[in-house]
Order: structure tokens, then sequence, then C-alpha cells
């Protein structure tokens, strides 16, 4: 039997999909070469967020560097997080095309049997970058399948700094037209350059029935702004899907709330605000910001197979204590100190005061 949220989704994406997603960070604990998933802090963290109003929570995507885990770990990851007391927060998961036919049916029945609605499913690592529409497609496609049998509804992604090539409409058009694609209800784009990424799979006309969900932050005003020119109805097309959110869920409630009153200079002042501490995190500014530095201010470990140093948390913090707007600054040292006991959790809470 069609579990009632999932059935709403595929009833009417538009409508239904989650506003906005948190693409949740993965607090760790130990030591290298390796560390582990801090199952309590991770119960702790989800919950906190979906108590200050986060909608939706993803688990197992970049933010969190799910890309970087074996199966065993994602499985764990995934029964931690379905552990949660988190209100009526939707659960979202993300599949690996490389993990295999096998390893995708087992998860996304897992997810399916523990309170998962959506997987999403991105081009697999094992892809060649000079990769077509159609390869990218078949490849896919049975991680496509294994959710849609599993019965969640399915979301198409679109991630080239972790999967080395983009998903193009042409591709994602390929998988709806399936027979699985009855499932897909949303399309998420986190790519640098706005105009041949998400607004191309706004135009895409033959995908007009599915949310959109802008994941690259910097372009989340605009996409937002665009998304009722894309449907007959003026509905808004454009979700959200943000790892940013993860270091800033009281900035983004607050920003979503502007859109609501149609307040968009508000709209891109918050949103400049958190653009200066994503660059912050950035080395290249072609590349995705490295957010794991925000997770080790947060007081939620260091990256799995990584350290985060002192000049990096160092240039989180300076960009924060120099935002323009006191009102930015409040909102996103009490987001950084959400955890209410990390490392940095005195001047924070002196910043957020």
């Amino acid at each position: 039997m069609e579990q009632p949220r999932r059935e709403s989704l595929l009833h009417d994406p538009i409508g239904q999909y989650p506003t906005a997603t948190v693409a949740c960070f993965d607090p760790t604990c130990g030591e290298l070469p390796r560390r582990r998933l801090d199952a309590p802090r991770t119960v702790a963290f989800l919950e906190k967020l979906a108590a200050a109003g986060a909608e939706a929570l993803l688990i197992g995507a970049s933010t969190g560097q799910g890309h970087l885990r074996t199966v065993e770990e994602l499985k764990e990851w995934f029964l931690v997080a379905a552990a949660t007391r988190r209100g009526n927060a939707m659960l979202v998961a993300l599949l690996r095309p490389e993990d295999g036919p096998q390893a995708n049916r087992e998860l996304a029945r897992l997810l399916a049997g523990h309170g998962y609605d959506v997987a999403f499913v991105r081009p697999g690592c094992d892809l060649s970058s000079s990769a077509e529409d159609t390869a990218v497609a078949e490849n896919m496609r049975p991680a496509v399948e294994a959710a849609a049998e599993a019965g969640l509804a399915v979301g198409l992604y679109s991630i080239p700094d972790v999967s080395g090539m983009p998903l193009r409409p042409a591709a994602a058009l390929k998988l709806v037209q399936s027979p699985a694609g009855q499932r897909i209800v949303a399309i998420k784009v986190t790519e640098a350059d706005y105009d041949s990424s998400t607004l191309e799979f706004l135009r895409e006309e033959r995908l007009a029935h599915l949310k959109i969900v802008q994941g690259w932050d910097p372009h989340l005003a605009r996409a937002l702004r665009d998304g009722p020119r894309f449907d007959p109805q003026g509905r808004q097309r454009c979700g959200v899907t943000s790892g940013p959110m993860s270091l800033a869920i009281y900035q983004y409630l607050h920003l979503l709330k502007a859109v609501e009153r149609g307040d968009w200079t508000e709209v891109t002042a918050a949103q400049e605000a958190v653009t200066q501490l994503f660059a912050a995190m950035q080395d290249d500014p072609r590349r995705f910001a490295d957010l794991q530095r925000a997770k080790f201010v947060m007081g939620l470990g260091h990256p799995l197979t990584g350290t985060v140093t002192e000049p990096q948390w160092q240039r989180v913090l300076s960009v924060l204590r120099q935002l323009p707007r006191p009102a930015d600054r409040r909102r996103l040292a009490r987001s950084l100190d959400l955890m209410g006991d990390g490392p940095l959790h005195e001047e924070l809470a002196a910043l957020g005061a």
C-alpha cells in the first residue's frame, strides 16, 4: 500500500515536494586514518534541525561526505537517522550507481522500510567524463529502478563536483520516460553555472511536472524568483536543498519567510550573508565549498578522512564577525551554535546574543 506522503508527492510533485531540504552533516568521532559516525551526536543534530523548523532532511549527500562512505557505513547512517524524533520532517536519501544494482536494491528496501520517502540518484562516479546522455541515463537506471520498485518517490540529481560530469535535461528525460519514471518527482541541480543547468531544466517543457531543486546556494534567490515563471499556474516550481542550511538553519528559515512575503530585497541581502560564509570555505570559486569546516565549528567533528585546520575554521569565524548586518551575524552565529556545546560555543553565543 502506498504511504500517504509518497502518494501525495507522486500526485502533485510541484505542490507537495518540500520547499527546503537540509543536506545534513555527518557528525564524526574517532581518529584517522578513518573516523566513524558518531551515532548519538547524529541523532542530537538531526533532532535539533527538525526542532528548529527543517522541513526535510537529506542523508548521504556530499555535505556529509556520503560519496566517501562504504555501503555498510551508509546503511548505518540511514538507520541512525531513521531512529530520530523529528516530528513531521521528511527523510530523504541518496543512492549511488557505482555501488551496483544489488546493493542499491538492498539500500532502497531499507529506506522504504524505515520511514524514508524519497531517494535521489546522481550519475555514477564510474562514468567517463565524456559520457553522452544515453550512457548517463543507463548508468543511473538500475538505481532509479531499485528505488521505484521499493515504493519510494525518486529524485534525479546533478552534481558534477562529485560525479565528474553533469546530468543534462536530455538524460533526465530518458529516465522520466522510462517505466520507473512515473515515480520521479524532482530534479536537484548543484552546478556553478545557473544558466546552463537549473535554467535549462526549468525550460524543458517535458519536465514541467517536476519540482526543480536548486542545490548551488549562491543561485538560491534567482531560482526561487524564476520558479513561478515556469509553471502555468504560477506555482513555485523551484525548491531548495542546501548543505549550508546545515550550518545556517535560522538564516535560511528567515530567508524563506522573506520569499513568502515577496520581499526580494531581503532575500538577496540575507543570501549574500550566507554566500560570504560559503566563499570563506571555498579554495576554488568554481568548486563547491568545503562545508566540513563549518561542521567542525559546530562541534560535530572532523572530516571522515581529514582534519580541519585552525586557519580554515578561523577564516569562517573572521567572515562571520565582519558581516555588515548585525541581524545576519546573530542568526548565523545561533545556527553555528545549534548544538550549544561545540569548541567555539562561547564566542558563537556572544555573537548570537
